[in-house]
């Protein structure tokens, strides 16, 4: 898994950890956050220092790059190579499927496609275990 896959799960794994859920699911889920939470803390702090140090902001001022601008460019071909990264974060031992089922026995909970696809990468496959 790479770190882009840990940055673009962030607003999912949001709504993951507020799902009603059985406790041993919610268990595997908040320990599994928590090692979510840091990983992503190194890649925001990462983000966070180029954008810094590209816009030129001093400390206590707001660090901002305007969208289309020669900022933007040297921004985003300096964080690319970070979300590059492979993520030494191992993944939830909870198989997506089973996280699957557990979501869709509570009717109140709600997850687009889109954070699916987003959550997947970091959950057990049916996959990784064949072979």
């Amino acid at each position: 898994m790479k770190l882009a896959n840990v940055y673009m799960a962030k607003a999912a794994m949001n709504q993951l950890t507020q799902a009603k859920l059985s406790p041993k699911v919610a268990y595997r889920v908040l320990k599994f956050a928590k090692k979510f939470e840091a990983e992503f803390g190194i890649v925001e702090a990462q983000r966070i220092a180029l954008l810094r140090e590209i816009s030129g902001a001093k400390d206590g001022e707001d660090a901002k790059i305007e969208p289309n601008t020669p900022e933007m460019a040297t921004f985003v071909q300096g964080f690319n190579p970070v979300l590059d990264t492979d993520s030494e974060m191992a993944v939830c031992p909870l198989k997506f499927d089973a996280l699957l089922e557990a979501l869709g026995v509570e009717d109140g909970n709600k997850l687009s496609a889109q954070d699916l696809a987003a959550l997947e990468p970091l959950f057990e496959s049916d996959e990784e275990n064949e072979g």
